[in-house]
């Protein structure tokens, strides 16, 4: 097989995990959040998956891996949140641009680098979802955003210590290669 023969097929085969990650784990994001998660009853305290899922794509997706399903990811999310539609999609896809430059400057193989941004990002991300409903009209107040979104965000910093293992387990179980401490997909 020649070098432009191997490099398109190596692509398809990109392509292919990429959407079959992420869709499928929208998906089943969105199951776990309707499903679990709310009828937890944990108040303001709830973690967000999807959060966790984009921030984990943006630190550890290789260059090309990263925009596309953040974007995804947020449009899911913006379809089973029934809120201001795109809204989702452009943190996630902003999210990826500051995950990419906190990778430069903190190792995100380090757990309390992990929850530091885990923490600043899911706050940052709900804050500018908030920001965003008031723009439209539909916002709670300053005060209880911000303490709806700290909340969220601190719940979510434990949960992504624990899962960024497991996922970059799963990763490595599905066949994903990872060079430079980047995932290929």
């Amino acid at each position: 097989m020649n070098l432009a023969a191997r490099v398109a097929f190596t692509r398809h085969r990109q392509v292919r995990w990429r959407g079959r990650i992420v869709i499928g784990g929208g998906v089943v994001l969105a199951i776990v959040h309707a499903a679990l998660l709310h009828r937890l009853n944990l108040e303001d305290f709830t973690p967000d998956l999807y959060t966790v899922a984009a921030l984990f794509l943006g630190l550890f997706a290789s260059r090309h891996g990263r925009y596309g399903p953040s974007l995804v990811f947020g449009l899911i999310r913006d379809f089973f949140s029934l809120g201001l539609l795109g809204s989702y999609a452009v943190l996630y896809s902003l999210l990826h641009k500051v995950a990419g430059r906190a990778r430069e400057k903190l190792d995100p193989e380090r757990p309390g680098n992990v929850f530091v941004m885990a923490v600043i990002g899911t706050f940052l991300v709900n804050f500018g979802y908030h920001v965003m409903l008031a723009i439209g009209g539909d916002g709670v107040g300053w005060s209880r955003a911000i303490t709806r979104c700290a909340s969220t965000a601190i719940a979510t910093g434990p949960l992504a210590v624990l899962l960024f293992p497991i996922a970059h387990f799963a990763l490595d179980k599905l066949g994903a290669k990872r060079s430079g401490g980047f995932w290929n997909i």
